[in-house]
């Protein structure tokens, strides 16, 4: 057991024996699907013992699930320091077990089958798990692409939460859904206090801040733990982990190791990736020389044009220009884009190759869960020669013309 895990497990046993459960920084807690009366018998302890680590978690560095006979209990690392515990949820499996409530601290009793899925990740990868049919919430219909959840949509089968940026309140209560899974930056909104008030759970995921691909890909276990489908969730993923270990070996056998360089400005700043993000872990994944590959924020760079110039002018690819479809569009946006060697060699690829009518695509809605996917047309972009080996067509991808 490691240092982690042993703070882990004392600072939990500790907690649990003064009856009480802190949750430090923003607090987020899960509440049940039904308040619990103030005098139910205090906390057994002997319920908390003997909890193991779930192994099968081998790549996600900011949550993990420890396991008994009696109960499931997910830490969230939302933290600067991955090393502390943001959020903390218990999934109790047997219903007798009774917890002593505490004010805001509430755990799970029931399976909750009703859900409000914040995001087109996330909801993707509920539906990968076969919950379409619980899912009564999202967040914007304007970022979907999945059949299934616009049909449920235009039936009313599906109500939408975040038209605006941000959350309707009044509607989230009045529709109450069992649970509500949404992202964040570990800080307790307004609107999540008031969810909270209405003893509707809320679970803010950070998956945003994992490093590496098959990291956030992996997310799938976390959302399988509060449906009780963990078994699926592992084999789901280890067929994904497969796949895109394949395809990286196939990508390592590559003779060249073309540079490239994301993204467009947006006003004066041009947004790219840190050289320790999931996008730059891709590239790197891909055989490629990314431009800021020897950077070590897992973020955003905010450069000016002309930073991005002199390190990218002469860069061999141009990948993830936003929503621009067309080399004269993004001409349009900024004529100083053509002075780059991918521009004039057309060595132009944006991940764009379906999108709904709002003009988004399900590169966003389906390849943080499908990271193979991904990689593979990446291969195929930057290693044509290796096409033989990968998959015959871009999945996401296509060549601007």
């Amino acid at each position: 057991m490691n240092l982690k895990e042993v703070f882990l497990k004392f600072t939990l046993m500790l907690k649990l024996y003064k009856h009480y459960l802190y949750f430090p920084l923003f607090s987020l807690v899960l509440h049940s699907c039904n308040s619990l009366d103030d005098n139910i018998p205090k906390l057994n302890t002997l319920f908390f013992q003997n909890l193991k680590r779930n192994s099968n978690v081998k790549y996600s560095k900011r949550f993990s699930i420890y396991n008994n006979r009696y109960m499931k209990v997910l830490y969230l690392f939302g933290s600067a320091d991955i090393n502390d515990t943001s959020a903390t949820y218990i999934i109790v499996k047997d219903s007798t077990i009774k917890l002593l409530p505490r004010k805001r601290t509430h755990v799970l009793y029931k399976r909750c089958k009703k859900i409000a899925s914040l995001s087109s990740v996330y909801t993707n990868m509920l539906c990968e798990l076969g919950e379409i049919n619980n899912i009564i919430a999202i967040e914007n219909i304007d970022y979907y692409t999945n059949k299934h959840v616009l049909e449920k949509y235009r039936t009313g089968a599906i109500s939408e939460l975040v038209k605006a940026p941000k959350m309707d309140i009044e509607k989230t209560i009045k529709i109450n859904p069992d649970i509500v899974f949404t992202f964040g930056m570990g800080k307790n909104e307004p609107g999540v206090e008031k969810i909270f008030q209405a003893n509707i759970p809320v679970v803010v995921t950070v998956d945003h801040l994992e490093e590496t691909p098959l990291a956030r890909a992996e997310w799938i276990k976390f959302f399988a733990a509060f449906i009780n489908k963990e078994n699926l969730a592992d084999s789901i993923f280890n067929s994904i982990e497969k796949k895109y270990k394949d395809l990286q070996h196939i990508a390592s056998t590559a003779q060249t190791k073309p540079t490239v360089f994301t993204e467009i400005k947006y006003g004066e700043i041009w947004y790219v990736p840190g050289g320790k993000s999931f996008a730059a872990t891709f590239l790197k994944d891909a055989h490629a020389n990314y431009i800021w590959n020897k950077n070590t924020q897992s973020g955003s760079l905010h450069l000016s044009f002309e930073e991005v110039f002199t390190k990218a002018k002469n860069a061999d690819y141009w990948l993830n220009m936003a929503m621009i479809n067309s080399k004269a569009e993004l001409l349009a946006q900024e004529k100083r884009y053509s002075e780059f060697k991918a521009y004039k060699s057309g060595q132009l690829y944006n991940n764009i190759k379906h999108t709904n009518s709002k003009g988004f695509s399900d590169y966003w809605e389906t390849g943080i869960a499908h990271p193979e996917r991904v990689l593979s047309d990446l291969i195929l972009i930057l290693h044509p020669n290796l096409k033989n080996k990968t998959s015959a067509d871009l999945y996401y991808y296509k060549k601007l013309e």
